[in-house]
């Protein structure tokens, strides 16, 4: 069986640009952004506001059949994002790659036209959001297909798809993202983040940092700005009052370990390599309050702990 070759397919504003570079990534697979193919001619309509029809879409969906065709033919894998409306469009691509997945985007036209209107730099306006509904003929269980709310993160679509294509044998060692012991890799960073919650009060929580640049050999997240490092050496015995963060930080340990402790007992502590990111600031317009606010920090064992601060 060929490796995956995967349509990423759903109405404007779904997601499935992001959703296909991150799958692209897990896959260790090109990546094809399907509006990149339409002409300019079309750009330009959509971009006025006017829906395409049939006849405007058909050169189009040939060129992706194409590229979908040359991945086929070479047994290789390839992620594609597109809208795919009608089943007749999907026919079109399946002339290219008989046996291609799709990964189906759907939602509510309410939560859908939300986020469209919150995207920046794209041709397709809200407007056309109401054609695209009119227009979209969900695929049927004998397209191999796979569904997925747009509520769900990205990258919790992604497990779900690679999970789905483990399952019925389209992965194998050659074809997806392996770590050294050979199991599959995620391609994500979890970020630990101390933050202050409504209530005043520390909690960790993680967040994922999608490495969705680079090269499957060296996968890179997005360039953030920093507002500087410091470097800090804290003695054995060394433990801080309650406090809050001044500013936004990453916190990472070189050396020795960290104790962190919240407000009602709970604490983490980390060890060289690992870190945290803290937000934990003091509510605005509040008053500290050492029973409430903030977070204390102590050295563990017998060792001095160096650790590297990067302001946010």
């Amino acid at each position: 069986m060929n490796p995956p070759i995967v349509v990423v397919m759903g109405v404007s504003g779904c997601g499935k640009s992001t959703v296909g570079q991150l799958l692209a990534q897990a896959l260790g697979a090109p990546y094809v952004e399907g509006d990149d193919l339409h002409s300019p001619q079309n750009v330009e309509r959509m971009r006025a506001g006017i829906a395409l029809n049939d006849a405007q879409r058909h050169d189009w969906l040939l060129a992706l059949a194409d590229r979908l065709a040359v991945a086929h033919a070479q047994a290789q894998p390839l992620v594609v994002s597109c809208s795919a409306l009608k089943r007749a469009y999907r026919d079109i691509l399946r002339s290219g790659a008989p046996d291609l997945c799709l990964v189906h985007l759907h939602g509510t036209p309410e939560v859908l036209a939300a986020r469209a209107a919150q995207r920046k730099g794209h041709y397709m306006p809200v407007t056309l959001l109401e054609s695209q509904f009119a227009t979209l003929e969900p695929p049927g269980d004998d397209e191999r297909v796979m569904r997925f709310d747009v509520t769900h993160e990205p990258l919790e679509i992604v497990r779900g798809t690679v999970a789905a294509l483990q399952a019925c044998g389209r992965l194998t060692g050659q074809n997806r993202n392996p770590n050294p012991s050979g199991e599959f890799t995620m391609v994500a960073f979890t970020k630990v983040v101390l933050s202050t919650d409504a209530d005043g009060f520390a909690r960790f929580h993680d967040e994922q940092i999608p490495l969705g640049q680079g090269t499957p050999q060296a996968m890179l997240s997005e360039l953030f700005a920093s507002g500087g490092f410091q470097l800090r050496e804290s003695p054995v015995g060394f433990r801080s009052q309650f406090h809050c963060t001044v500013n936004t930080q990453w916190l990472f340990v070189l050396r020795g370990q960290m104790e962190i402790g919240l407000q009602g007992g709970t604490s983490r502590v980390f060890g060289p390599g690992d870190h945290f990111y803290s937000a934990d600031l003091l509510p605005d317009g509040a008053t500290f309050d050492a029973k409430v606010h903030g977070h204390w920090s102590r050295q563990v064992g017998a060792e001095p702990l160096v650790t590297l601060f990067v302001r946010a």
